[in-house]
């Protein structure tokens, strides 16, 4: 059949206009970096993919750029707030980009099937490109759509089998088949099938999540405390000078104490919250081990190492005896940090706490799923995590950082500088949350949940990234196979 349809020019603008604006609208909606009106992106693709089944290649391009290109406008200010301006361009653009080659490789695919297995090339296609995405991506995983989905508890709980890329799956197969079902209205011996597998899929990934939450959490936890300084401390967090690096330990170390006595067994300090030069660094670990051995508290806390012509950006733990247990140094580092100086670490952040195996990593570390695999090995049952993010991505952040956690099965403790306080189990529920966005003291405390449920993602690994590439390519195939008959 020939996709364009015998109606008049003017309706046809109108359907048109009408669907970039509505698709538009509804991406910008779900797409943001609050988590609000997440589950407009199930339908946010619909009108595109409709479109595109009845006009031509080129129409249906510009149509699911121009729809996704108003999605991203979400994220403009905010990549203008942290990148240089054409690089914001750049990432503002990317992602429409793909979305059309997407498209047009899809609309090709369900006018030239005759079966309704049709349904999945639009989210089999996606879930490639995030994990393509993934791998060589400086900013990991950030641009996943599985993200906005972070308050819909049930679907979360599918990341524990397929990591996030099932997530991305399930809402891009609902708007496929909804598209697919509508252009095949008349054919009910492929329309009836593709409906079935779409709403059985669904149902399947929803109803799992919800037995999966009603399991009890674990009856291990640890008392524990997170706190974040005011953020006009820091004058010149890479080089503030003896007494000042003094006066920010002390602050922190005030806490510490204040948080202990309430019953805190551990305290959890933001990225680079403490600087250090090699002078200080000495007195101002005496400082830290001294105050754990005095109020029998553990203490985990971010560290700028100061050194001659370069940074390191690093996490403390010491015990509540007053050991250093750990001293892990970022491995994922930001572009900008890079940029300034910093020198990344090797190895993941495993140590022992009083007999529970747990880790500690730093910020954008929690933005690669491949690099927090490798915490697995040492059975972790909870991760620590530092953070320092940039006010208007706290939610995503935080939100990204807690999916870890549902992915390998454990409960995670995130304090971030001008972002998120968050202690989350093994379901991605929120324990306990309070905002540091406006760079001021906060000081939280809360119960950690402790334990290892070891998932399938976690012991299997990226199998339903590969099942998807190995069926793209079939998708792809039987494109180039049908041109060149």
């Amino acid at each position: 059949m020939k996709p364009e349809s015998r109606i008049s020019p003017l309706l046809k603008s109108i359907l048109l206009l009408s669907g970039i604006i509505i698709s538009g609208i509804c991406w910008y909606a779900s797409c943001g970096l609050t988590g609000g009106f997440w589950y407009l992106l199930w339908l946010a693709p619909v009108p595109v993919l409709l479109i595109s089944l009845r006009v031509l290649a080129g129409k249906a391009f510009m149509v699911a750029f121009v729809a996704f290109l108003i999605g991203r406008l979400s994220w403009l200010g905010y990549l203008f707030s942290v990148v240089p301006p054409l690089l914001a361009i750049m990432f503002t653009l990317i992602l429409p980009l793909v979305f059309a080659v997407i498209i047009v490789l899809v609309r090709k695919i369900m006018l030239n099937s005759k079966s309704w297995t049709a349904v999945f090339a639009f989210p089999v296609l996606w879930v490639t490109f995030e994990w393509l995405a993934f791998m060589f991506s400086r900013d990991g995983t950030i641009g996943s759509l599985a993200y906005t989905q972070a308050e819909f508890l049930p679907l979360v709980q599918i990341a524990s089998v397929t990591g996030i890329l099932g997530i991305s799956f399930v809402v891009t197969l609902m708007p496929s088949a909804i598209a697919l079902a509508w252009h095949l209205r008349k054919n009910n011996a492929a329309r009836y099938p593709l409906i079935v597998a779409s709403s059985l899929i669904v149902s399947m990934a929803i109803v799992f999540g919800l037995i999966r939450l009603q399991k009890e959490r674990p009856n291990s936890s640890l008392p524990v405390g997170l706190v974040v300084v005011d953020k006009k401390i820091y004058e010149n967090v890479y080089d503030p000078g003896f007494e000042n690096e003094m006066r920010i330990a002390g602050l922190h170390i005030a806490e510490i104490e204040r948080l202990a006595s309430q019953g805190a067994k551990l305290v959890v300090l933001a990225e680079k919250a403490i600087p250090v030069t090699d002078s200080s660094d000495p007195f101002i670990t005496r400082m830290f081990t001294d105050a754990a051995r005095k109020n029998k508290v553990a203490i985990v806390a971010g560290y700028t190492r100061i050194k001659n012509g370069y940074f390191e950006n690093t996490a403390l733990v010491i015990s509540p005896e007053g050991r250093v247990i750990a001293d892990y140094r970022k491995v994922n580092l930001f572009e900008g940090e890079a940029y300034e100086g910093f020198r990344s670490g090797k190895e993941p952040g495993l140590f022992s706490l009083n007999g529970v195996p747990s880790g500690v990593a730093i910020c954008k570390d929690l933005d690669f799923e491949g690099y927090i695999s490798k915490y697995n090995k040492g059975g972790l049952e909870i991760l620590y995590v530092p953070a320092w993010d940039f006010t208007a991505d706290g939610w995503l952040h935080s939100r990204m950082a807690i999916m870890r956690g549902v992915e390998n099965g454990y409960g995670i403790v995130r304090v971030a500088q001008e972002g998120r306080l968050t202690i989350s189990d093994n379901r991605g529920r929120i324990l306990r949350e309070e905002k540091s966005q406006a760079g001021q003291t906060v000081v939280m405390s809360g119960i950690a949940p402790l334990g290892k449920e070891a998932t399938i993602y976690s012991q299997t690994g990226d199998w339903f990234a590969w099942v998807n590439l190995a069926v793209a390519l079939l998708f792809l195939s039987s494109l180039i196979w049908k041109r060149t008959k």
